[in-house]
């Protein structure tokens, strides 16, 4: 009879076992994507190459974008979270500055695979269709966050133009990242962009908002 501490252990295999499943499955599909295009590459093929079932391959992705957009919707809960539970006081352009950076804390940045899946995105128009739905959703959490900040409307203009903005500044400092340097001062270049970005768009809440003060006078 398995004791509890046998459970847990068997449950921690089979966690682990799925977590390298799924990884095995999206460095081969970026892989085949790479080599012959993401709307050549079948979920056939990528089930051989990750020799696993194609309804496996299904099961961790249902939708094909999924297998190069693998953390969407773990990025979305995220920021959305992070924007949602600031402290009072924080602004939302602060609170996107800390949360960038403990994105790039938690996890490491491979070049050559950032790069390959950036030039994926950038040759398959279902992929990029695929992105700008995903950037919709970060604008509309950025939006909500900003007019807070503003004490405007949600759907007012004004806060889903800096959202807007700000999808601008990081889609360029996506581009420049494509021609960073590799190695360990990589993640610093980064938070550089990054710092750069964020005080682009600080600046324009700021002038906003005090433009708001001095209209409610």
């Amino acid at each position: 009879m398995a004791t509890g501490s046998d459970e847990l252990t068997e449950l921690g295999l089979r966690e682990r076992k799925k977590l390298r499943t799924r990884e095995t499955i999206i460095r081969v599909a970026l892989d085949l994507f790479t080599r012959q295009g993401f709307a050549e590459t079948t979920i056939r093929q990528i089930a051989d190459a990750a020799e696993v079932a194609p309804r496996t391959v299904s099961a961790y992705f249902p939708v094909k974008e999924q297998l190069v957009f693998h953390d969407g919707e773990e990025t979305l809960a995220s920021l959305s979270a992070r924007l949602t539970d600031r402290p009072p006081g924080e602004s939302a352009v602060d609170a996107m500055r800390a949360w960038i950076d403990t994105l790039l804390s938690s996890v490491e940045l491979d070049p050559e695979t950032a790069r390959c899946r950036r030039e994926v995105i950038e040759s398959d128009p279902a992929l990029a269709t695929y992105e700008r739905g995903q950037m919709a959703k970060v604008e509309q959490i950025i939006a909500a966050a900003v007019a807070v900040d503003l004490q405007l409307p949600a759907d007012d203009l004004i806060p889903h133009m800096v959202a807007a903005a700000t999808i601008a500044a990081m889609d360029a400092l996506g581009r420049e990242m494509k021609q960073a340097p590799a190695g360990e001062g990589m993640v610093e270049h980064a938070r550089g962009l990054i710092d750069d970005a964020m005080t682009f768009v600080g600046g324009g809440v700021q002038a906003l908002a005090q433009r708001q003060r001095a209209a409610n006078r």
